[in-house]
């Protein structure tokens, strides 16, 4: 297959088609409501949180920079750079 090529439709498909089947699906299982760019935004969380470098995940997205991927995720950043405060502290208390 065209790796350029869409997998499952043909034609064109827009978000707020995606978006309003989503919705619909939401709201019959009772759950919160999400939208196409926030399956986008936690796929690209779980992937920082999984250890996937800044400019793996900048390229999955198609960021043309990583500066972009940078300042929307710079919340997930501080998460990590707090995980790791935290290993280096019960790394270095391991030695004591």
């Amino acid at each position: 297959m065209n790796e350029n090529e869409p997998i499952f439709v043909n034609g064109k498909v827009y978000n707020s088609t995606v978006n309003n089947i989503l919705a619909r699906h939401c709201k019959q299982l009772g759950i919160p409501i999400i939208s196409i760019h926030d399956l986008r935004h936690t796929h690209a969380s779980l992937l920082l949180f999984a250890g996937v470098s800044m400019a793996g995940v900048a390229r999955r997205l198609g960021h043309s920079s990583m500066t972009t991927t940078q300042k929307t995720y710079l919340h997930i950043i501080h998460e990590l750079e707090n995980q790791d405060t935290d290993l280096i502290i019960r790394s270095i208390s391991q030695l004591v």
